[in-house]
Formats: structure tokens, C-alpha cells, sequence
């Protein structure tokens, strides 16, 4: 058998060839896998919490959350809980989040210049702000529910303080990858520009009135009207009218929350990165960044595919939310807080940095994947190593995925309302209303009683 030159030719682009598809295999560890919610989030929205709960549990036993998934994993398993009623259940999995997330963040910092060249689905996920925020609100109403007051102001105080905190964790991040041999561009530094939330100040309102602690009471309800009169952009609907009432300060109520919809996800936005000597030029759908960026040391010539996230406000078929207490109506309750809004203001302060982070990264990559064509063009002539060229570049183009992952079981609008009332019991309805008015789902409670201290009913329709 000959085996010279010319057969040795043949074999060393066909190894090539199997490494350039054992990498393309691999590509599945760097694409957010978002299969696994599809039929959770379905029943969710079908109102099957019992049936979404064991999927997910289920898919906790089979490994299908990784270990870079777990705060996902506490947070939807803390979520699904909540939804069940699963009170203590639901905040021994919040404060597992809570934790990872806080180990998560403090861990970044460090690690920053050094994963300045890794796809971010590869890194474990420590969730965005948002998240980060609503964690402590959920935790907040778990203890409500548990009467357990004292915790659920801990949890609200937490949510404000935590808006402040992040910047500093931003700045501090943002310095190290600036800072990293690999940073070719500069990252300006963007406040997050929300720091109090409505929500958040509506529930330390309640519990405050509830223990007759009025002046404190007082100061959360003016919180609140400055928020909403601080962030526009957020709060541009109108005020609940229930809002123009909460000064009262003796009586008994029966206030009402209800969540609506499925939460905020994110969309990967395509982009090319054009090459000049010096500088490159990023052609976005989204007009986030136009002009020339400076990128020292880049030749002309190049084109490279850029992925990033954006955050999408999905909606709701939750029309109206109509109030019965025996058999009287007592109106729709209104919409205090949309939190994709609240999602996509917070994601702002992230969006400098994902953008040019993966920026960064592509163009790296891109010039690395021109650099090795070139070679395998060299060792393999003709259509072969044309071929091969080719199949490199695919290979990194495939690498380059938006880390699409997010609390994807957390609810996106908070609805409320208040009706002064005698201490009692009532039968109670709420009905979830279509474009039509056609009852998408009728909440009963029976023989619900209404005391002195705070009478706090949820309900939720996550469609």
C-alpha cells in the first residue's frame, strides 16, 4: 500500500474536518436551551401549577438544569411554590437564588478580565437586576401570607437597597474588564438610573397601616407617588385611582393583588461587524450603537456575525380584573406595576456592557477564525481547503449565541385594588377578563374573613 505525501494530504483535512464537527457538537453548551420551559410555561398559563411544579421538579431529578442554571432553578422552583400557596416552600428555594446570586455577583468581579472571551451562555447565570429585585418582593409577600410582618419588611428594604448597591457592582466590573490584556474597547460605565421601586413601597404601605403605624405608613405611600412621578418611562399609564385613598388610617380593607401574563424574555438581535483600520462599524437593527467604534490595532476588511440579547415585553390576554364581594360588583382593579417595563429599565445599565463584552469577543474570534482559514487553505489545496476554510468559520459564527436565559415563570403586570369594609366574612370572586369581557378564569373563596389587621388577597392568570 503507498502511503506518501499525497495520501497524508487526504488524511489530515479529514481530521480536520471531524474536530471542525466535534466542535459544532459542542456548540449546544454555549446556546441558552429554552426547550425546557415550553411545556412549563404552557401550564402556567393553562393555570395547571400543579402539573408545571412536577415538570419542573422532574426536571431538576434528571439534570436538566445544569449547575451554571441553578439560581434559574431556585428562582422558577421558588415561583411555582408561591403559586401553590407553598409559602415556606417558596422562600427556602428564594433565599437559595438570593444566596447564589449574591455569591454569583461577588465572583463576576473577579472573574471579569478572564471571561472577557467566553460566550456567556458558558458562564453561570446570576440573573439580571430585575430578577434580582423581585426575588425579595416574592419573599415579601410569602411572609405576608405567613403573618410574618417583621420579614417582609426586611425583604422590601432589601429591594431599594439592592438598586444603589448594583451600580457600585457595575462600576467595579466594568473597571476589570476595561482592565483585561483581552478589552479592545472601551465600556463606559451606565447607571442604572432606577433606584425605588412601586411595589415594593405599596407593600410596606399595607403592612405599616396594619400594625397602625401610620406616619410610617404615610412616608411609603409618598414614596411611592415619587416614584411613579420620578420614572415616567416606567409608570406611563395612569395612577390606580385606589392609589388617591390610601391615606385613610383607621378601618378595616380588603385589599386585592393579582399577577397577570408570563414574564419578559429575551430576543437575540443579529448584527455584522464591518472592519476599517483602526475602528469597526456595527450594522444594528436596533440602532443601539451606529457610529464608528474605535477598536486599536483591527485592519480593514472583515465581516463578523454579532449576537445580542434584548428584552421583549410578551403581554397578556388579561383585559380587566373585576371585583365580586357577595355578589356585588366592586370595579376592575387597575395596574400598579408592568415589570417588563421595570425589566427592560434595569437591563439598560447591562445592555453597554453585553453589547461591547460580545462585541470585543466576535471581532477576536472573527480575526482568530481568518487567521486559521488562511493556514488550512495552505495545507489543504483547492476545493478541499476552501471547504475546510469555510467550516471554520461556521464554527465560530455558531459559537456566537445570545445568552437568552431568564426567570421565565415569574408573572409580568401587578394589579390592585382596595374596598373599605366591615370585619366580616364575604363570599368573594375575581374574574379575569378577555377583549370581550369573556371570563378567562373566576377565582371563588368562600366564607373569606375580614379582620382588623391586613386582609391581603392574591390571585394570579398567567396568560
Amino acid at each position: 500500500m503507498k502511503f506518501g505525501i499525497e495520501n497524508m494530504n487526504r488524511i489530515v483535512p479529514l481530521n480536520i474536518i471531524a474536530g471542525l464537527f466535534f466542535l459544532l457538537q459542542g456548540c449546544s453548551s454555549i446556546m441558552t436551551n429554552t426547550e425546557i420551559y415550553e411545556p412549563v410555561v404552557s401550564n402556567l398559563k393553562s393555570g395547571n401549577i400543579v402539573t408545571a411544579v412536577q415538570q419542573i421538579e422532574r426536571a431538576e431529578m434528571k439534570g436538566e438544569y445544569s449547575e451554571k442554571d441553578r439560581v434559574l432553578l431556585f428562582l422558577d422552583k421558588g415561583m411555582l411554590y408561591h403559586y401553590q400557596g407553598e409559602y415556606q416552600k417558596s422562600n427556602i428555594e428564594f433565599d437559595k437564588a438570593e444566596d447564589a446570586i449574591d455569591d454569583l455577583y461577588t465572583k463576576s468581579v473577579s472573574k471579569a478580565a478572564a471571561s472577557f472571551l467566553l460566550n456567556d451562555n458558558a458562564l453561570d447565570y446570576s440573573g439580571e437586576v430585575y430578577e434580582n429585585l423581585y426575588v425579595n418582593i416574592f419573599k415579601a409577600l410569602n411572609y405576608i401570607h405567613l403573618n410574618k410582618f417583621d420579614e417582609a419588611y426586611v425583604e422590601i428594604n432589601r429591594v431599594n437597597d439592592k438598586l444603589k448597591e448594583l451600580d457600585l457592582y457595575f462600576e467595579d466590573y466594568i473597571s476589570d474588564l476595561n482592565s483585561s490584556k483581552d478589552s479592545k474597547v472601551k465600556i463606559d460605565a451606565e447607571k442604572i438610573d432606577y433606584y425605588s421601586n412601586v411595589l415594593s413601597h405599596y407593600l410596606s404601605y399595607l403592612i405599616f397601616r396594619s400594625e397602625r403605624e401610620y406616619d410610617n405608613s404615610r412616608i411609603s405611600y409618598e414614596k411611592l407617588v415619587e416614584t411613579w412621578d420620578t420614572y415616567t418611562d416606567v409608570y406611563n399609564y395612569d395612577k390606580p385611582y385606589s392609589l388617591d385613598t390610601l391615606n385613610a388610617k383607621s378601618g378595616s380593607y380588603l385589599n386585592f393583588i393579582a399577577f397577570a401574563g408570563t414574564a419578559p424574555i429575551k430576543k437575540p438581535v443579529g448584527a455584522r461587524i464591518t472592519t476599517f483600520d483602526d475602528y469597526v462599524v456595527v450594522s444594528d437593527p436596533t440602532n443601539f450603537r451606529m457610529d464608528g467604534i474605535p477598536f486599536p490595532g483591527i485592519k480593514s476588511g472583515w465581516n463578523f456575525k454579532f449576537e445580542f440579547p434584548v428584552i421583549y415585553e410578551e403581554g397578556t390576554a388579561v383585559h380587566g380584573i373585576e371585583i365580586y364581594i357577595d355578589s356585588i360588583s366592586y370595579g376592575n382593579m387597575q395596574l400598579l406595576e408592568n415589570m417588563a417595563s421595570v425589566a427592560n429599565k434595569t437591563f439598560e445599565s447591562r445592555k453597554s456592557i453585553l453589547y461591547f463584552k460580545t462585541l470585543g469577543r466576535a471581532v477576536a474570534k472573527g480575526v482568530a477564525s481568518s487567521a486559521l482559514g488562511r493556514e488550512i487553505k495552505k495545507e489543504a489545496n483547492g476545493f478541499v481547503g476552501e471547504l475546510l476554510a469555510f467550516l471554520t468559520n461556521v464554527v465560530v459564527d455558531a459559537t456566537e449565541n445570545a445568552d437568552l436565559r431568564s426567570w421565565r415563570t415569574m408573572p409580568s403586570y401587578s394589579f390592585i385594588s382596595e374596598v373599605p369594609i366591615n370585619p366580616g366574612k364575604y363570599n368573594i370572586e375575581i374574574h379575569f377578563l378577555g377583549p370581550d369581557n369573556q371570563i378567562l378564569q373566576k377565582n371563588i373563596i368562600e366564607n373569606y374573613t375580614v379582620g382588623k389587621g391586613l386582609n391581603l388577597i392574591e390571585a394570579f392568570h398567567l396568560n
